[in-house]
């Protein structure tokens, strides 16, 4: 069987790429792809996280100083999304305190279950992951600054996508996801880059069929949110990124113990 090699883009590449998944026709056609995620479950008015576990490393929005008001207009774009397409059990919207950048995936559902669960690896995997952080050879330089530039449609969610106005801030995250996914102990483990690099902040996921009427609906929605989120020009920084472990993916816990690693 043959294993493709996934990389992260260029920043020229990757700097397109953001802005294309903004435009009008690629945001309908992502709307017409969207499909339920499955992750939470609309019962009796009610949401219910559904169990999804695993180990990433993240960088919250709510763990670094700059950030105090991110947060705000974050959650006010999920409510005039869900004024604007009100739709019951149809659009779950995450809480704030959830807010999230994931710098490197690294094993979750089935592949947490085989690879460290069923191991019983779970107790020794962040000494792992923090002897990887150890090879990584960066100095600290400070913050990444990240700016939203609008909400875009993916598979099954919704979420603000970020570009980068200094290379050499992008260039340390790519730097340091490299360092990571060569250690060779995570990949004894099948820890590896499955997809580049994408500056984003999930806001919600999308629970239900729609109809190509809330198709379309949820496309216009994006359109009119994304030039809202223009005229604001919020900023998410971060001055490094950790080890957390989650059960579902509203909850993203750092244990003590758990590696951190300072950009």
């Amino acid at each position: 069987m043959t294993t493709t090699t996934t990389i992260d883009l260029s920043l020229e590449d990757y700097t397109a790429r953001q802005y294309r998944e903004l435009d009008a026709d690629c945001l309908l056609e992502r709307a017409m792809g969207v499909r339920p995620s499955g992750n939470y479950r609309y019962e009796d008015g009610r949401w219910a996280a559904q169990p999804y576990p695993g180990f990433a490393v993240l960088s919250m929005v709510d763990e670094y100083a700059g950030n105090e008001s991110l947060a705000g207009i974050l959650a006010a774009v999920q409510n005039e999304l869900l004024e604007r397409c009100p739709w019951d059990g149809a659009i779950y919207p995450l809480p704030p305190d959830s807010f999230h950048q994931t710098v490197a995936n690294m094993l979750s559902a089935q592949r947490f279950l085989q690879r460290v669960a069923a191991a019983e690896l779970e107790g020794a995997y962040p000494g792992m992951v923090k002897r990887a952080f150890g090879q990584i050879g960066m100095k600290r330089k400070g913050p990444v600054e990240m700016r939203l530039i609008g909400l875009s449609i993916f598979g099954t969610a919704l979420g603000a996508l970020g570009v980068f106005e200094q290379k050499e801030h992008y260039e340390r995250i790519l730097r340091f996801r490299a360092g990571l996914y060569a250690d060779p102990g995570l990949a004894a483990l099948d820890v590896r880059m499955t997809r580049p690099f994408i500056g984003h902040i999930t806001l919600a996921y999308v629970e239900s069929e729609l109809s190509a009427g809330q198709r379309r609906q949820l496309a216009e929605t994006a359109n009119v949110l994304n030039g809202h989120i223009k005229e604001v020009r919020p900023v998410f920084r971060f001055s490094g990124t950790g080890l957390r472990r989650y059960e579902h993916l509203t909850s993203f816990t750092r244990a003590d113990g758990y590696p951190c690693f300072e950009f």
